[in-house]
């Protein structure tokens, strides 16, 4: 039977694959040079010396015989090194090590994201060419920074808020639903691109009730129910208490239609505000840039940008979500109804990412 050697199991990825090991009924042994048994129990767990210590060799190769391993997850990168050449210079070719080094994964990693940004680069460009151009590492890093949070958000939008953000005028920027927050991510990265420093307002009732989507089939308004909305909230209160600069951004955990008085100062918004105890921050007077990807469903999909859009300064952009939308027609309805209504005020629209991006002239 293969024995597999988790080692060090006191990292996140060596807990991560101890985890799944045990779910999928894999046979485990674990070691760590900590004082007590980081597993709690759960495996096998046997102290080892530092790599770089003089009995290492020793006693790894005792617990290799001991416990007849053939195969180790090391997530430590010089644990990953240090294991190579000792199994090289033992000639243990029936032990493997089954994970690339963290480093090699890491380096790896940066170079599609520098990849991705040279294409959000050209993209970035070909939208704004008149517009001073966002260095690599700056696109890089949004990049970084969204794709840790989980999202149906991706490049071509992403890079498309960013190129309105680049020829957008001074005023706040306000997205209507967040999720876990890729976008306003994006958003609030972007704020001093191409004007004075905006300020970002969040509008997201993380709510099953107020996000089900009436127009959808039953089987995915029950998904949307199943989505765990509360545990969204806190995972994007916590990403942002550390991210937003003070006087960065104000959310409000509440529906569209509630957070337009909020935001127009006729209702109190202190009740449902989060991030606190950061103070709230007050309108600019006028929105920048609008991002609305609320609730699909046609009568609340036009009733988001009916209200809203007209909150927008010339300009401005409103950019609305899933414009081609695989699961319903609310999103494309409503910003038909838009360009009609603004007719010749709109200044540009283009889709991008599958969302509408219009300039109000």
């Amino acid at each position: 039977m293969s024995v597999t050697l988790v080692f060090p199991v006191s990292t996140p990825d060596g807990r991560a694959y101890l985890k799944q090991a045990l779910e999928r009924g894999e046979a485990v042994v674990t070691a760590s040079c900590d004082a007590g048994d980081p597993t709690c129990g759960r495996a096998p767990w046997v102290k080892l010396p530092l790599v770089s210590e003089p009995g290492f060799a020793e006693a790894f190769l005792d617990l290799v015989r001991a416990h007849g391993i053939t195969r180790i997850h090391a997530s430590a990168h010089v644990v990953h090194a240090a294991l190579r050449d000792l199994l090289r210079e033992r000639d243990l070719g029936d032990v493997r090590i089954i994970n690339r080094s963290a480093l090699e994964v890491e380096f790896e990693r940066w170079d599609d994201i520098f990849a991705r940004a040279e294409q959000w680069a050209r993209f970035i460009a070909a939208l704004m060419p008149e517009q001073p151009q966002p260095t690599l590492p700056f696109l890089a890093g949004v990049i970084r920074l969204a794709f840790d949070l989980f999202g149906e958000s991706y490049d071509a939008k992403l890079a498309a808020l960013l190129a309105c953000l680049l020829d957008a005028p001074d005023g706040d920027i306000v997205e209507i639903g967040s999720l876990f927050g890729r976008s306003a991510s994006v958003l609030l990265a972007g704020r001093a691109l191409g004007a004075a420093e905006r300020r970002l307002f969040v509008f997201d009732p993380w709510c099953s009730d107020a996000g089900a989507q009436q127009d959808l089939p039953v089987a995915l308004q029950n998904y949307t129910r199943a989505a765990g909305l509360e545990r969204v909230a806190l995972a994007f209160e916590a990403t942002f208490a550390a991210l937003a600069p003070a006087g960065a951004m104000t959310v409000y955990r509440t529906p569209s239609v509630s957070g337009h008085a909020i935001y127009r100062g006729a209702a109190d918004g202190e009740p449902v505000r989060l991030l606190k105890p950061a103070k709230a921050l007050q309108p600019a007077g006028g929105i920048a840039l609008l991002h609305i990807d609320g609730n699909h469903d046609r009568a609340a999909a036009e009733e988001d940008v009916t209200l809203w859009s007209s909150l927008v300064v010339p300009g401005g952009w409103v950019v609305i979500d899933d414009y081609n939308w695989r699961y319903g027609d609310g999103p494309k309805e409503a910003g038909n109804a838009l360009l009609a209504r603004w007719g010749d005020k709109v200044a540009r629209a283009f889709v991008a990412g599958d969302c509408l991006f219009l300039q109000r002239a």
